[in-house]
């Protein structure tokens, strides 16, 4: 009995340390450092960019807490690229063992959820691979979308990306990503008839990254009023909005889109006069912020 006694009380004083050791370190954990550390690190990856953090603190059992992370153009502190409201990360602690680096991240963002692996290299080729998941993002909620894209886009984002490049040049790098837009709203490039926004249900989208060069292979809407696709080429820039756009497309009208538009009839005849086999071909030239479209 008095064994038994011994036991459960060094046990208690083992549980003891260890939350006491576990307080200490969530409040004497040196945020401040490493934040510093990390916006150095993101400067030398990409001048251009900066990063924000509010605080880091430790996720047990080796990972890290970000609260109110952010990616901002340096030159714009006050526009954030991309904003997540919690950012877990955590490593692969077998990886550093066999020379690198694989980490386990999940982070809440707009409402939804991106996770995923990344696995960096420490030889000289500074390699970088990554798979990301997206799921249920709204991405209407990203404050800062409709400037960098030069148009307002509502609904739910679900889709995956795979990444595998050099960290100092990202977009050098390959990968592709496959996305599903679902509910939402889109503005247009210009007025379609009388209408500025078309909702859709559904959006598929497919591309292919390669050295700065985006081949979107798929882009198909589907909505009450229209179907329609995008092929084509972006060109990136390492500002997203000045990257150079080359797409080609149809839009296939449904009887609700002429519907709408009673009332416009000089408009209405001139679309219907560019009708081909029901579609309507067009294309679009210029950057992503200033794009132009024109119906062939």
């Amino acid at each position: 009995m008095a064994g038994m006694k011994k036991s459960k009380r060094s046990v208690g004083y083992v549980i003891y340390f260890i939350g006491i050791t576990g307080v200490f370190l969530y409040y004497l954990f040196p945020s401040d450092a490493v934040i510093g550390y990390l916006q150095v690190k993101a400067e030398n990856l990409n001048p251009s960019l900066s990063i924000a953090i509010d605080r880091v603190t430790p996720w047990p059992p080796l990972g890290l807490r970000f609260t109110n992370a952010r990616v901002l153009y340096r030159d714009k502190p006050n526009k954030n690229l991309f904003r997540t409201e919690t950012l877990f990360v955590r490593p692969h602690a077998r990886s550093f063992l066999k020379g690198t680096q694989n980490w386990y991240f999940r982070c809440a963002a707009y409402g939804g959820t991106i996770k995923g692996n990344a696995s960096l290299n420490g030889d000289a080729k500074n390699a970088l691979n990554a798979e990301v998941k997206l799921e249920a993002v709204r991405v209407g909620d990203h404050e800062n979308l409709g400037g960098l894209i030069g148009r307002s886009v509502q609904g739910l984002l679900s889709g995956t990306i795979s990444y595998s490049g050099r960290r100092e040049r990202v977009l050098n790098g390959s990968g592709q990503a496959n996305f599903r837009l679902t509910d939402g709203r889109i503005e247009l490039l210009s007025p379609l008839l009388t209408l500025e926004a078309i909702d859709y249900s559904e959006v598929t989208i497919n591309m292919v990254l390669n050295r700065k060069r985006v081949n979107l292979t798929r882009l198909e809407l589907e909505g009450p009023m229209l179907r329609g696709t995008v092929t084509g080429i972006i060109r990136l820039k390492e500002e997203l909005e000045k990257s150079n756009i080359d797409l080609k497309g149809t839009i296939e009208p449904f009887a609700p889109l002429f519907k709408e538009a009673e009332g416009a009839q000089s408009v209405l005849k001139f679309f219907k006069g560019k009708l081909r086999k029901g579609a309507l071909p067009f294309r679009i030239r210029g950057t992503i912020a200033h794009p132009r479209i024109t119906f062939i």
